[in-house]
């Protein structure tokens, strides 16, 4: 009895350990800034790189671990010109959100397996195997969901408005020296904004 107890023991940790919190990502405040829109007729950036505990608290997963470097941008548009965002601009190589949220996934059906095996010796698993496995579907739900609504997508940043969002970037490919390119929607002007030891920088247009 006591064997077939240390067999089940991690069995019965799985139970309630699926789960995915969702918090929401704040804006990066713009250095030395009461407001965010404080240049006039510019556009201010400001980053952090994801740390570990950044990855737990705002992704409720640790991606660093999985491969992936999460960058947290806010770029805000004091200017009188509609200007546009793309991935590609950015110096840095990323991949898409959703395969980084495949990447961290509760294994669902690994789980399900654990409490079947589990239920060929004790019947009572059966219905833990059930819940829990509807359990980690819904989990991975709100997971893909919150990471596809937490990533920056190709937009256009119209005059006094602001982008907040993060990135994704293999940790092989990361630098901690990185840019960021806009682009003005009429002229086609670029904006370079460069990563710094301030963690944010203005361009003026």
């Amino acid at each position: 009895m006591k064997k077939s107890f240390l067999i089940l023991l991690p069995l019965f940790l799985l139970s309630g350990c699926a789960s995915y919190r969702v918090r929401p990502l704040p804006e990066l405040s713009i250095s030395g800034a009461h407001s965010p829109f404080v240049h006039n007729n510019a556009v201010n950036f400001a980053y952090r790189v994801f740390d570990r505990s950044d990855c737990k608290k705002y992704l409720d997963r640790d991606v660093i671990s999985k491969g992936y470097q999460p960058i947290h941008l806010t770029i805000v548009n004091s200017s009188n010109r509609s200007v546009a965002f793309s991935r590609r601009n950015l110096s840095l190589e990323t991949v898409d959100s959703y395969v980084v949220a495949d990447t961290v996934q509760t294994n669902t059906v690994g789980r399900v397996v654990g409490y079947g095996a589990a239920a060929l010796i004790m019947w009572p698993f059966v219905i833990p195997a059930i819940v829990d496995g509807v359990g980690s579907a819904k989990a991975n739900e709100r997971l893909v969901m919150d990471f596809l609504g937490k990533s920056l997508q190709d937009q256009v940043i119209e005059p006094n408005e602001s982008i907040n969002g993060l990135v994704f970037v293999p940790i092989e490919l990361f630098k901690s020296s990185f840019k960021v390119t806009l682009s003005d929607i009429e002229t086609s002007k670029r904006i370079v904004l460069a990563s710094g030891q301030h963690n944010s920088a203005v361009q003026s247009l």
